[in-house]
């Protein structure tokens, strides 16, 4: 047993350290360490007996403690004594330029795979019919089953609200001048031309595009797909190829689906609060469009489509790590499918207006 005296600042910490490490030498299966006479005490004598205990940690010798008071015990657990006592070398600070790459690196991975997969997906749809082989038109309406009936429910709900609510937006404004036959205009021009296929592929894009890269993520960690390899299947043209174009297909379908209901919820507030005739109200909105709106429209849902189908696919497929790469995998699908969704978005309304311009 070594006593400490009633004071333990620095110099008594140092003639510590110095009486444990000569009774260390000896090799004992335990040091004590008697604290009962001390009155006073400072962090630098706190750091010697943190010290001591360290060194007997190193040769595998208890370096106990007897006879601490409670302000000395509450100290210890202020510090944090285990932390200090914990010599596991610490990781070295990363700079930021390798935190940077790390960041990037995954993302441009993705993209990779995403370019991949729509590479080998065009170059399957042009080589199919040259071969004369015909698409899986089984697994193409499997998917569209999937893919468009069941989010009918959700997208004629949400295209009705959404129509009821431009009306009553654009009703606030327009009759402070009368002109709330305008409504037909700003419901029918802003649902058509973008408000309606953007939604709708948002929509898939959390529905499908998340199921896609699941399904394919766990078909990969049960190792299914590399049964239908051994089999001879082609993963691409039986798996990705009738996912991507039963979500073009959905994507046009529920888009022009969310154009018909939004127009006829707005129709519906513009009789019942505004007074407008349906033939008034079906006339002025025919006036505001035009065929063009209407297959820019359908390309641009195509699109949409299409994205979502192979970001899902290329992510699903890629999958490590088990059931956690499986939910990121699902989590990044949605992630960069409602992404690319925007940008492509924008790219079309920039065309756009300078064909116009």
């Amino acid at each position: 047993m070594i006593e400490v005296g009633d004071t333990l600042d620095g110099k008594a910490a140092a003639a510590v350290v110095q009486s444990v490490a000569a009774r260390l030498a000896d090799k004992p299966g335990r040091v004590v360490l008697d604290l009962s006479q001390v009155q006073n005490f400072d962090s630098a004598g706190m750091g010697g007996v943190v010290e001591a205990m360290r060194r007997g940690r190193r040769q595998d010798t208890e370096v106990k403690l007897k006879g601490a008071s409670a302000s000395m015990l509450e100290f210890l657990s202020l510090v944090s004594v285990e932390r200090l006592l914990d010599e596991r070398p610490r990781r070295a600070r990363v700079d930021v330029v390798s935190r940077v790459g790390a960041a990037v690196e995954p993302m441009l991975l993705a993209v990779g795979a995403v370019l991949g997969t729509a590479a080998g997906a065009a170059r399957d749809l042009v080589v199919h019919p040259i071969q004369r082989r015909a698409l899986r038109l089984d697994r193409i309406s499997e998917e569209v089953e999937h893919a468009a009936l069941g989010a009918l429910p959700i997208v004629s709900l949400i295209a009705f609200l959404l129509g009821l609510i431009l009306a009553m937006q654009a009703y606030v404004q327009l009759r402070v001048w009368g002109a709330e036959i305008y409504m037909a205009d700003m419901v029918g021009v802003s649902v058509i031309t973008e408000i309606g296929p953007l939604m709708t592929a948002i929509i898939l894009a959390a529905r499908s595009g998340s199921s896609n890269a699941a399904q394919l993520g766990a078909m990969v960690v049960s190792e299914e797909i590399d049964a239908l390899k051994q089999m001879g299947v082609h993963a691409g043209r039986y798996l990705v190829i009738p996912k991507v174009i039963a979500l073009a297909f959905a994507a046009v379908a529920l888009g022009l689906l969310f154009d018909v209901v939004a127009v006829c919820g707005g129709a519906l507030f513009a009789m019942l609060k505004a007074d407008i005739e349906l033939g008034a109200y079906r006339e002025q909105t025919r006036q505001a469009l035009h065929a063009a709106d209407v297959l820019v429209a359908i390309v641009k849902s195509a699109t949409f489509g299409v994205t979502i189908g192979v970001v899902g696919c290329s992510l699903g497929l890629r999958v490590t790590g088990g059931s956690v790469g499986v939910a990121r995998a699902t989590t990044n699908a949605v992630v960069v499918s409602i992404f690319l969704i925007i940008i492509v978005d924008a790219l079309f309304v920039t065309v756009q207006r300078l064909a116009l311009g």
